[in-house]
């Protein structure tokens, strides 16, 4: 009786809500004109027109590099519906509607996490699919796509219960199903189920969602089940979701790898290559690309965490790549022209990746970043201060910018020191100070006046390296021009480097670890 309740629950908010675009008419006309085999590339995409803001997104991702590799610019459908394929087309019409449709602003629901995600799980469904030679890649991406429809929708529809649902999971007392039943009488997946049949999916599509029905299909329909499944659990360890601790990475892998005769070493190959497709078209999609990034965190097995570690340094490298394509507003004419600036941070960061893989040393990785910060913002000087053994004292050894000698003379601290004491707790606490104008009330009594009087920054920034526990030492940037101070363009650049440091650094040690 309680999942009737809920489910009623759920139609009923439907119906208040209005029918959802995903499954309008155009999407339901695209999937018969696709499935046809008597229709043309001009038939689909005389579909795809009648939908202007679904024509407009399918040309601006038929143009990507991901889609088109030198066919000159595709600027009608009908072209784009040739080189992409009829099923292709259909199925990023129903990602660009799923998008469109549960794309709300509900606090605490994570509502953009549970789209990225399913647009993650095609992915790599379709990904895994290809490299196994699966019979119908394109049902596979399809049935990923699906798996995880009934928490987006009850997360969409029922927000309330639903940010419920997440705090007793986030407790990790109980398991992730038994709240779920509790909580709706039934299982997300019956929720899907429920609503992909009565949209209109083929059977095979809508037992793959649920394990007991998948156990009724044939082989080659199982397996469209066993990727989605398996790679709704893989993105749920990879984010850290499983906060009861109900699934076990290796187990996982090991399921994939004999259901699809892939070794783990081209599972997880599939994987950074989903991601990596993933990362550089969301925001053709409308999605935050910048949610991509696994959290930073350890979960005590070194293959995930070593592989949550690279997705997150790919992601992260390519995340000014992403600030650059948001819309921005018009400059006036006499200022500098911003896409160069850019362009010099994604070089930088280019430059990082490519010194990670040849094995750099770590002391040339913050070189670079040092420069990198300098060379990349407004700050008028950089350091990087080493930790010393008896993490006691902080010396500058790398330095850029303006007065650098001065700089590096006065950043020798001692924790035995008022102003080393400053630097050498924020190393311990692992703690960021931003003070954007020094001449503001407040901070001038704050700051230790030897500070002020030797260093004598207009602005500054300072936050510690850290590889895994260990403290490494501080990266310092200031201003030092009159009525120059530390702006939030600034702060973003001294950020992005010293992540990317930090998860370079990260990576060549799990890397040396597991060598």
């Amino acid at each position: 009786m309680k999942y009737q309740t809920t489910l009623n629950a759920v139609y009923a908010q439907l119906d208040r809500l209005g029918d959802l675009p995903i499954f309008s008419a155009t999407v339901n006309r695209i999937r018969q004109v696709s499935s046809s085999r008597e229709s043309d590339a001009m038939a689909l995409a005389l579909a795809v027109m009648k939908d202007a803001n679904l024509s407009a997104k399918l040309l601006k991702i038929a143009n990507t590099p991901h889609y088109n590799r030198g066919h000159g610019e595709i600027n009608v459908v009908s072209r784009a519906v040739v080189l992409i394929g009829f099923e292709r087309i259909q199925n990023l019409s129903m990602t660009l509607k799923l998008i469109e449709a549960f794309s709300v602003d509900e606090p605490g629901t994570g509502m953009d996490n549970l789209l990225i995600s399913a647009f993650l799980n095609a992915a790599m469904a379709r990904e895994i699919a290809m490299r196994s030679g699966a019979m119908d890649i394109e049902e596979s991406y399809i049935c990923g796509l699906l798996y995880g429809l009934g928490e987006v929708v009850v997360a969409y529809t029922l927000p309330e219960r639903y940010r419920k649902m997440l705090k007793l999971r986030a407790l990790g007392q109980e398991q992730w199903e038994r709240i779920q039943l509790s909580e709706l009488g039934g299982h997300f997946s019956d929720i899907g189920q429920d609503l992909a049949q009565s949209w209109g999916f083929p059977k095979s599509v809508v037992q793959a969602m649920d394990p007991m029905s998948a156990e009724q299909l044939k082989p080659s329909h199982r397996l469209n089940h066993l990727l989605a499944a398996g790679c709704h659990d893989l993105l749920e360890l990879i984010y850290y979701r499983d906060t009861g601790r109900e699934l076990d990475y290796g187990k996982r892998i090991r399921q994939l790898a004999s259901c699809t005769g892939l070794t783990h070493k081209e599972l997880e190959a599939s994987i950074s290559d989903s991601f990596r497709q993933v990362c550089d078209i969301s925001v053709e999609y409308g999605l935050p690309a910048k949610a991509l990034t696994p959290p930073y965190q350890g979960s005590g097995n070194s293959q995930l965490d070593e592989l949550s570690r690279k997705l997150a340094f790919y992601i992260s490298s390519r995340s000014e790549q992403f600030h650059a394509a948001e819309p921005r507003p018009l400059a006036p004419v006499a200022q500098p022209a911003q896409p160069s600036q850019d362009q010099l941070q994604l070089d930088y960061l280019s430059k990082i990746n490519e010194m990670l893989s040849t094995g750099a040393k770590p002391s040339a990785i913050v070189e670079v970043a040092v420069e990198a910060i300098e060379r990349c913002s407004t700050l008028d000087r950089v350091t990087f201060c080493l930790l010393s053994d008896d993490r006691s004292k902080l010396s500058a050894r790398i330095v850029r910018g303006m007065e650098g000698a001065a700089l590096k003379k006065a950043m020798q601290l001692d924790s035995g020191e008022p102003k080393g004491q400053l630097f050498v707790r924020l190393v311990e606490k692992g703690s960021t100070l931003l003070v954007s104008d020094c001449t503001e009330q407040g901070w001038s009594e704050r700051l230790p006046p030897d500070f002020m009087r030797t260093v004598a920054p207009t602005g500054f920034v300072a936050a510690p390296l850290r590889v895994g526990s260990r403290s490494l030492g501080l990266f310092y940037a200031d201003t030092v021009q009159i009525g120059k101070h530390v702006d939030d363009a600034a702060f973003r650049v001294f950020s992005q480097f010293l992540v990317q440091t930090r998860l370079a650094l990260e990576v060549q040690r799990h890397s040396a670890r597991t060598a």
